[in-house]
């Protein structure tokens, strides 16, 4: 499909979808360091991949953290990440590897690689819209479930590309729902939903199709030759495999 059928005007996300198949580290390398922190980060961008997803939460005074979990858990109980200040929550012990927010890890990734934001709580749009906006990153997508989230972000910022991540209504009515929000960019989708048909709705509308966890070379050529524009997944040798001359 060429780069001109699709919805998206992200000059980042058709440039490197133009010289292959997107790699999108899942949650940074996380076999060197726990995901979404400074050390999966750095080692995701030395692997040269086209995104680092990294997942989102809101902090008590509106910081925007990088943690899959709603809470925080240490050997002294779980703490809600929406009910603290990142200051506190930058001290408790994450022998994992080093909290950042997502303001850090756009300016570590600034010229090697896209982030891909992955929303983990409702009502981001203000704090994400202010932090893109103040950072001038025009190599972020936005992804995840809050399609109103999606679609707030979308009218403010028109050249950023969002991907749904579909509930099951949503796959059950998957090119009804394409046509209905015109402002999609993409589907970020569970690796096993996707058949061909599913390729072909999306990309007749323009629609890029994202799969997800994607960790084994057959499950990669499985989808590969169903004709998907993206694989995010933990296989550094793999997602590094989609570009060899990269």
């Amino acid at each position: 499909m060429s780069g001109a059928a699709w919805r998206s005007v992200d000059p980042f996300l058709l440039a490197r979808r133009g010289a292959g198949v997107l790699a999108t580290a899942h949650g940074g390398a996380a076999w060197v360091a726990g995901p979404n922190t400074l050390e999966a980060l750095r080692a995701a961008l030395d692997a040269e991949v086209d995104y680092v997803e990294l997942d989102v939460h809101l902090t008590r005074d509106g910081q925007l953290l990088l943690w899959h979990d709603p809470q925080i858990v240490t050997p002294d109980g779980a703490v809600r990440i929406a009910g603290a200040p990142l200051a506190e929550l930058r001290r408790l012990p994450t022998p994992d590897g080093t909290l950042i927010t997502l303001p850090e890890a756009l300016e570590e990734a600034r010229g090697r690689s896209g982030i891909m934001i992955d929303l983990k709580a409702p009502e981001l749009e203000d704090a994400l819209h202010a932090t893109l906006s103040r950072l001038e990153r025009l190599d972020a997508l936005v992804c995840g479930g809050y399609l109103d989230t999606l679609m707030a972000l979308k009218a403010r910022l028109p050249a950023l590309p969002v991907s749904l991540t579909p509930d099951e209504p949503t796959y059950r009515s998957f090119a009804a729902t394409l046509r209905r929000l015109e402002a999609l960019d993409a589907v970020t989708v569970d690796w096993r939903t996707v058949n061909r048909t599913m390729v072909d709705d999306a990309h007749a509308l323009g629609v890029m199709v994202l799969a997800w966890t994607v960790d084994h070379p057959p499950v990669a050529a499985h989808l590969l030759a169903l004709g998907v524009d993206g694989l995010t997944g933990n296989n550094m040798a793999l997602l590094r495999g989609l570009r060899p001359g990269r």
